[in-house]
């Protein structure tokens, strides 16, 4: 009997896992990965669905790791041998001294600001020094308790790449619940 309701139990836990379009009010966390995402340039918007905002005190507990690819600013250093010579007869590339990557986690419920958290992996290099290893990787974390007043039907959340060269990857979880 034991083994029967512990098999219950892991299928139940695996259909509520599969959907993760709507998220149950002290329902079980959900994951969503870059696919569930609709893409803009770096920015990645997924709607959710939510069921059971009564008008309760709701805690939310959005947390994300965000793995891409930041940049460094350069530009091209003309110079000539003999004034004579058009400009730029010969250019080199020099690397400004900063790389830059960051992330912005906002999230909202049918226009009620959840929150926001912001994150950055920059790095002031010496001018000249060209970063090679470009990947990084940020944890991003909303954990908000308030009352929307029963108004929390679709939670939107935008991972934006405001300063990157590309996200690779989103890995995140969402968990609405009541306070207890």
């Amino acid at each position: 009997m034991k083994k029967l309701i512990g098999l219950v139990f892991c299928s139940l836990m695996v259909s509520q896992a599969a959907a993760a379009d709507v998220v149950y009010v002290s329902g079980s966390k959900h994951n969503l990965s870059k696919a569930d995402f609709q893409r803009s340039g770096n920015t990645y918007t997924a709607n959710i669905e939510v069921v059971g905002d009564y008008g309760q005190t709701l805690i939310f507990d959005i947390d994300a790791i965000v793995a891409g690819r930041g940049y460094q600013d350069n530009r091209e250093v003309c110079f000539t041998y003999h004034p004579d010579e058009p400009p730029c007869h010969e250019s080199y590339t020099e690397w400004l001294p900063n790389f830059r990557y960051v992330v912005d986690l906002k999230v909202s419920c049918n226009g009620i600001a959840i929150g926001l958290d912001s994150e950055n992996k920059n790095m002031l290099v010496n001018e000249g020094v060209r970063v090679r290893d470009t990947g990084r990787e940020v944890s991003l974390l909303i954990d908000n308790e308030l009352v929307t007043g029963g108004n929390c039907q679709q939670l939107q959340v935008i991972v934006d790449g405001t300063e990157l060269s590309s996200i690779d990857s989103i890995d995140l979880d969402v968990l609405v619940a009541e306070a207890f």
